[in-house]
């Protein structure tokens, strides 16, 4: 296929995504009732001795990773299909599963558009995160669950942060630079929310409840999350511009193990086509990504040649 250019490639590329986006998003809903249910029933079924504490959380950990993508698509507003009277829909399930992976659904929606706008750039958020390799997203993310408790007390009495290491408190004051203050403002409420759910959790006697199968396996999801979507669709995160900012990667059991991120170059270019159709509409575009110098890797590279 020739590459186009100009109007040329615009009009080609709308006409081919449109029946793509607009429909009513069932499916997101439908996988923000099983993340959310799932995870609940694992609390209730592990409290009462029905599922054994070591599988209450790893089901804790698998449920509440998965509470990720419905509140990513209520980001770009796929669960309401972009329609103003479904507004709250989005809304909805972006603030109950923020609370439940331990994020500002507020914070999230303009630090992921910074990411959309900046991506791999001086000003993209998510570099901080997931840039570099496993170990060291491993590293900030248990500095994150160390540390994401004590910012209600460290906002009270600013003396606490110096016994942080100064590496970390420089690198959480570029985040909250990158961010913005409102995202800031945004991210402390919603922390003294789960410091407070913690607090009164583990006084009343809820405490397996509250850590193991809640605040720990969330973060252990967040590595999870930082690794599938932050890391592996934008690795090495050097590249610029809109066909390289990320790349199509697939491989065996890819779609299902990513949802659909596997062809996470097609979401930044066309962020409201849900995550679920990004595989049918690689079949569309593939060809034309290739003739525009996608980053196109692994099995989806054999199929194109």
């Amino acid at each position: 296929m020739e590459k186009l250019e100009g109007i040329e490639r615009l009009t080609f590329e709308k006409a081919t995504v449109d029946p793509f986006i607009g429909t009513f998003g069932i499916r997101s809903i439908f996988n923000f009732l099983w993340a959310v249910g799932g995870w609940i029933t694992t609390v209730v079924l592990t409290l009462n001795g029905t599922v054994p504490l070591v599988a209450g959380i790893g089901l804790s950990v698998v449920f509440i990773q998965a509470c990720y993508m419905p509140m990513h698509e209520s980001v770009h507003h796929t669960p309401s299909g972009g329609r103003k009277t479904f507004a709250w829909i989005d809304r909805f399930i972006g603030e109950t599963t923020g609370l439940v992976l331990c994020e500002s659904f507020r914070g999230h929606v303009t630090t992921h558009l910074l990411h959309h706008t900046h991506a791999n750039g001086e000003r993209d958020p998510d570099v901080l995160n997931s840039a570099g390799n496993p170990g060291q997203i491993f590293g900030r993310v248990i500095a994150g669950a160390i540390l994401y408790p004590l910012i209600p007390f460290i906002q009270l009495f600013p003396p606490l942060a110096k016994g942080i290491p100064s590496a970390i408190r420089e690198r959480f004051a570029e985040r909250d630079r990158i961010r913005g203050p409102e995202v800031a403002k945004a991210s402390r409420w919603i922390a003294i929310v789960h410091v407070t759910v913690l607090i009164a959790g583990t006084v009343t006697g809820f405490g397996i409840s509250v850590w193991l199968l809640w605040y720990i396996p969330a973060w252990i999801g967040r590595f999870w999350l930082s690794l599938v979507f932050g890391w592996l669709p934008h690795h090495p995160h050097k590249e610029t511009g809109r066909y390289r900012d990320t790349r199509i990667f697939t491989f065996i059991g890819s779609t299902f193990l990513i949802r659909g991120h596997d062809y996470h170059l097609l979401h930044h270019l066309f962020p409201r086509v849900p995550h679920y159709k990004l595989r049918l509409l690689w079949k569309s575009l593939g060809k034309h990504l290739d003739a525009q110098g996608a980053r196109i890797e692994g099995r989806a590279e054999a199929q194109i040649s």
